[in-house]
């Protein structure tokens, strides 16, 4: 076999954050959340200024990717410059927002077809938190993690193949059916419902924007695969921008789709409102299509943030926060005993019921803003131009600011004591792991 370095190139790194950005909630959060709650504009405004604000946070990235190439991103961006304490946190909290987010996807997976197929589940085993677990749905979301699984043994570039097709296969779809319910939509109750009726809502527009860093994990994942880019770094930053934008028109194609069919409170009587719009205005086929563009949001999903944590518990393992058994590369350069590890823990997951796992994946937003934060307010100290320095710093304010909407009581994203106390139990866990290697090894970097 070959040992030849596997490269990505730049539609590579647009189709792994955009797969990694888009998920279930862009299908379903226009019926459920943002039309009910804000509408179109207020949407619109909402995420407009959230890309603006996750823009500062980039800047804050791109000091990082032009200084620094070791594999990590920024968790070793942090080790390097804060010492072995921060770094641990940041990557600890990294592994945990990736690492979440493959079980939320695979469940999505059962879902998807759920909404094709009518009776899939069978072999009822338990309910947990309202949730019914079968059989079935274990095996499907098992089934899914292993074929990405093996997909990311073969190189990254096997998986980024693969991963072109799914997301132009998604932004395609999208896009087809927003200019079919542009031209079919009922766009005399849109006029009366969204622009007559509609006004400009500041707790509409903050209800949206509060949950951005959720909606928009992923972008910051390019810096795990630095080393694995065929092209200059400084352009990492130019094609994660891009992405980001095209991201944000996906979200807002989908809500406008559903707009276009119904009204706020018709759109939030629908478990599936997007799909439930075209299925009526487009038929069978339209709404098919629009499965099979969820079905790869979701899976793109799942092989996106395999990439990441597994690149994450590796570079830990390097720095000897980890064992070093998850350090070990097989021939195609992938850490394999890592990816290993965090696809048994997904595979797992699902056994919790996708209502646990909702509360769990709720805290990715809050260890992504952790993330940001660090990672800005290190490029603060390091950038050498002015105003990458404010640009930066400003970067750091947005993380904390998102950090402060998701813990402050009263804010309308504000998370729920059940992720309260699961952030209790990870953040324990990450003491008394970090603790017990600090004494094992007592080495004074530690400290």
């Amino acid at each position: 076999m070959t040992n030849a370095r596997q490269t990505l190139s730049k539609l590579d790194v647009i189709s792994l954050v955009v797969g990694s950005v888009i998920g279930w909630g862009a299908f379903y959060l226009p019926g459920n959340k943002f039309l009910p709650e804000a509408g179109v504009t207020n949407t619109a405004i909402a995420f407009l200024l959230g890309a603006v604000l996750i823009y500062f946070i980039q800047m804050g990235y791109h000091v990082m990717i032009e200084n620094h190439h070791e594999r990590g991103g920024e968790f070793s961006y942090v080790f390097a410059h804060l010492g072995r304490n921060h770094g641990f946190l940041v990557g600890w909290a990294l592994t945990f927002c990736y690492l979440t987010l493959i079980p939320l996807n695979a469940t999505a997976v059962v879902l998807v077809l759920k909404q094709l197929f009518n009776g899939i589940s069978f072999g009822y085993l338990y309910t947990i938190a309202s949730y019914p677990v079968y059989l079935t749905d274990l095996l499907i979301s098992t089934l899914v993690i292993l074929v990405f699984y093996w997909i990311n043994l073969q190189g990254v570039s096997l998986s980024m193949r693969l991963q072109k097709i799914l997301i132009l296969s998604l932004v395609a779809i999208v896009s087809v059916s927003f200019v079919y319910m542009l031209f079919l939509g009922d766009r005399q109750q849109f006029a009366e419902n969204y622009l007559e009726n509609g006004r400009l809502d500041s707790a509409a527009i903050l209800k949206v924007l509060a949950i951005i860093p959720f909606l928009f994990v992923g972008f910051d994942i390019v810096p795990q695969v630095l080393t694995d880019l065929g092209f200059p770094h400084r352009f990492a930053t130019r094609m994660t921008i891009l992405a980001t934008i095209i991201g944000m028109l996906i979200y807002n194609m989908l809500n406008v789709i559903t707009a276009l069919a119904y009204s706020p409170s018709q759109a939030n009587q629908f478990v599936w409102a997007s799909g439930s719009a075209i299925l009526e205005y487009a038929g069978w086929i339209g709404f098919s299509a629009l499965c099979i563009a969820l079905f790869a949001a979701v899976v793109g999903g799942i092989n996106g943030f395999l990439v990441g944590s597994s690149r994450v518990l590796a570079s830990l393992a390097t720095h000897t926060l980890l064992p070093t058994y998850f350090a070990h590369e097989n021939q195609y350069n992938i850490p394999e005993n890592a990816l290993r590890f965090v696809t048994l823990v997904s595979i797992l997951m699902p056994l919790l019921g996708r209502s646990v796992i909702l509360y769990i994946v709720d805290l990715s937003s809050l260890m992504a803003a952790v993330t940001y934060a660090y990672v800005c307010y290190v490029s603060s100290q390091v950038a050498k131009k002015r105003m990458m320095k404010y640009q930066s710093l400003l970067g750091m304010l947005v993380g904390i600011a998102f950090v402060i909407l998701l813990i402050f009581p009263g804010s309308p994203s504000q998370l729920s004591l059940h992720s309260f106390i699961i952030l209790g139990i990870w953040t324990g866990l990450g003491f008394l792991y970090f603790y017990f290697t600090k004494n094992k090894f007592n080495k004074k970097e530690f400290l």
